[in-house]
């Protein structure tokens, strides 16, 4: 073919190859035209989109930058444009190139529709809603864009908008299954369970896989506390909880009091009829609703027998070894949690170095992914193999820890991402512990024993109905990491803190806060109106849910503050600027808590009636403030507001935390140590000498 020929011939042809389907024939035509017209957009639309249909979506990008100003001239091009950037993560580009299609023309489809989505993956769920609602005006026999606004509504929340629009499109598109399947899981978000439990029974074999298929995908996409959830057939009831467990992930908590009565019927139907539920989830997010203590032993009651159905274990049964290791060693296991956090991993190693290796072997078995090869090398150096088990089925990695002989397994990982009860409960040792949990009563049989110590479980409290609970004399934390701080001089002037304003501190993940904290956290605020409140940086849709309940209880938004993000050293440098740290109610901080002792905060904390609300108790007495712990949330925003209005005796805590800090408990990391090793060997000589488990006390041990 004659290279001067007209680029109109070359388009030509090229298009009719693309309408038989041979696409790179049709790229080597379009690319012939654009290099006799490079100027001209439309050649450079049409090479775009076959490079972005063979899979080359930066190329197709490149293709259209030598034209963008033509393309910016008519909303189709300024469409097109970003579609290539947004294919290729150019987000700004394509969000600008968006913002022009719309400015040229307010009921451009592909523009109203594609920054709909790209304002649901930012967590502006309103203005999704918003244009998507547009899109189906614009189109409205369309299924799909139904589909779209529904998912939308959902993702905002407006899950009764959701509802009334299915039940009206439904009646126009009765034989859509995508619309079809969603209109039970709307009703169930929404609250109407029996409805959408009916709903689900009557959709049919074919309507019930795709219902399936949807909710496994949305499961693999979704980020979630607790991602060692299996996949179950989901109810009703289990997917309203589902919703308000996101949502509180989120600190949205308008259906906080809702599934709190949701819990407490499903718990009534379990007890009533036997039902068992892997309720691993409930059992966490319970802590932050207003249940009681015994309410959550019912709860993680039943899920463990969910688990044990579930488990559908093909290991073989348990066989404890007769005699003891060949080394004369106690042979311990431990699985911890997410190894690349660095507080979890400088805490393991510190561990590592300061167990007695003459007569304890450690073994560690990670579930997490990606683990530092560093510290792997590290724990080898000291004697400690880490086996990788996140790869492994829990038969598998049953199988593979047995090898090991171990004496007592130790499940440090619990209610994490890494939490594994199928291995705890196929067993893996003649003795199998919690480290540490956030649930004062260790129900039998998986775990033989919880770790405890004597403020957790004071000498007050009847320790019969809680099990076999071994407590610590001093704290059950073990603050291991070292971390030294950045020592480049950091000012609040640096971290964008008011200078005279008093600097109230919380660093919690998002998903440990509840209401009840945070209306408490209020009304200090509003009883010191120079007080700011510093907290993580938290994502964006987590900050515009705190703010709006801030507005709500009279407090301007303006006043939290975010710790800006940074290296590990950089933020407990960072953290030594606060004025004082303000514990969580139903959950407390642990690993920030500690940090900001470590840097010299002081810290008030109110005890509750579990592991989770004593923790900070345990921590804060450890490190030499027992009064800063209070009984009663009153007694806690009394005290925080007294310590916010007296700058006097804010520093003198923190000279008395600076004075103690290096004789307190909690820092003494060889002695938690020492008395871990003594409870280890009281469990195992109970155990050999054929004695059932039972709780007792450790006595303090020297370094």
């Amino acid at each position: 073919m004659n290279p001067t020929q007209d680029p109109a011939d070359w388009m030509k042809q090229g298009a009719a190859l693309h309408r038989a389907g041979r696409l790179d024939e049709a790229l080597v035509c379009f690319e012939r035209a654009r290099a006799l017209k490079p100027d001209d957009s439309n050649i450079a639309s049409a090479c775009a989109t076959l490079l972005g249909a063979l899979g080359q979506p930066e190329a197709a990008f490149r293709a259209l930058l030598p034209v963008q100003t033509q393309l910016m001239a008519t909303a189709d091009g300024a469409a097109n444009l970003a579609i290539a950037a947004e294919a290729c993560g150019q987000t700004a580009q394509a969000v600008q190139a968006y913002d022009r299609a719309l400015q040229l023309d307010p009921d451009h489809l592909r523009a109203l529709n594609n920054t709909a989505i790209l304002a649901a993956e930012r967590g502006d769920y309103d203005l999704a809603v918003t244009r998507m609602q547009r899109c189906l005006a614009l189109a409205p026999d369309s299924p799909q864009a139904v589909s779209n606004l529904v998912d939308m509504q959902m993702a905002a929340r407006r899950f009764d908008d959701a509802v009334e629009l299915l039940q009206q499109q439904l009646a126009r598109f009765a034989a859509n299954d995508a619309l079809a399947i969603r209109l039970p899981l709307c009703m169930a978000f929404a609250g109407r369970i029996d409805e959408a439990q009916a709903a689900i029974d009557h959709l049919g074999e074919a309507r019930l896989r795709a219902f399936r298929e949807m909710l496994q995908r949305a499961n693999t996409a979704r980020a979630q506390h607790l991602t060692s959830l299996p996949q179950r057939e989901a109810d009703a009831w289990d997917l309203f909880c589902q919703q308000a467990f996101e949502a509180h992930a989120n600190c949205d908590w308008r259906d906080h009091a809702r599934v709190t009565a949701v819990l407490r019927e499903m718990l009534a139907r379990c007890q009533r009829t036997g039902q068992i539920r892997d309720w691993r989830d409930a059992a966490f997010y319970g802590l932050m609703l207003p249940l009681h203590e015994d309410e959550m032993l019912a709860l993680r009651q039943i899920s463990m027998r969910g688990v044990a159905a579930q488990s559908q274990a093909t290991a073989r049964p348990f066989r404890a070894p007769k005699t003891p290791h060949p080394d004369g060693r106690i042979h311990v296991g431990i699985a911890p949690a997410d190894l690349r956090d660095p507080r979890v991993a400088l805490s393991l190693l510190r561990q590592a170095q300061q167990h007695d290796s003459a007569r304890f072997a450690l073994h560690v078995y990670s579930s997490s992914p990606r683990n530092d090869a560093t510290l792997s090398g590290q724990l080898a150096s000291l004697g400690v193999p880490l086996v990788e088990i996140g790869h492994m089925s829990h038969d598998e990695a049953v199988g593979r820890i047995r090898v090991d002989s171990l004496d007592v397994y130790v499940d440090a990982a619990f209610n994490s991402p890494w939490c594994r009860p199928e291995i705890v409960d196929r067993r893996v040792a003649p003795i199998q512990m919690r480290q540490i949990t956030w649930h004062r009563h260790n129900p039998p049989p998986h775990c033989d024993y919880n770790l405890s110590d004597r403020f957790i479980h004071p000498d007050d409290l009847d320790l019969e109905p809680y099990g076999a609970i071994v407590r610590l004399p001093h704290t059950l934390w073990l603050a291991g990491d070292a971390t030294e701080p950045d020592h480049a001089p950091v000012s609040r002037a640096d971290l964008q803190l008011p200078a005279d304003a008093v600097v109230l501190c919380c660093l919690i993940a998002p998903v440990l806060l509840d209401p009840q904290t945070f209306a408490t956290w209020m009304k200090i605020l509003a009883a010191l109106p120079k007080a700011v409140l510093w907290l993580p940086a938290y994502p964006a849709p987590v900050r515009r849910n705190l703010a709006r309940e801030a507005r709500a209880a009279g407090i301007d938004a303006s006043r939290l503050l975010h710790l800006p993000a940074g290296s590990r050293p950089q933020t407990l440098a960072r953290i030594a600027q606060a004025d004082l740290f303000v514990d969580t109610l139903r959950f407390n901080a642990n690993h920030g808590l500690v940090d900001a002792l470590r840097m010299g905060v002081p810290a008030v904390s109110c005890a509750g009636n579990s592991m989770a609300s004593r923790l900070g108790g345990s921590l804060i007495r450890a490190a030499g403030l027992p009064e800063m712990v209070c009984s009663t949330p009153k007694s806690f925003v009394e005290t925080v507001v007294r310590l916010g209005l007296d700058a006097s005796a804010r520093q003198a805590l923190r000279a008395r935390l600076a004075d103690a800090r290096p004789n307190a408990a909690l820092f003494r990391t060889a002695e938690r140590v020492r008395e871990w090793e003594w409870a280890w060997t009281e469990m195992v000589r109970r155990h050999r000498e054929g004695l059932p488990a039972a709780a007792f006390d450790v006595p303090a041990q020297g370094a």
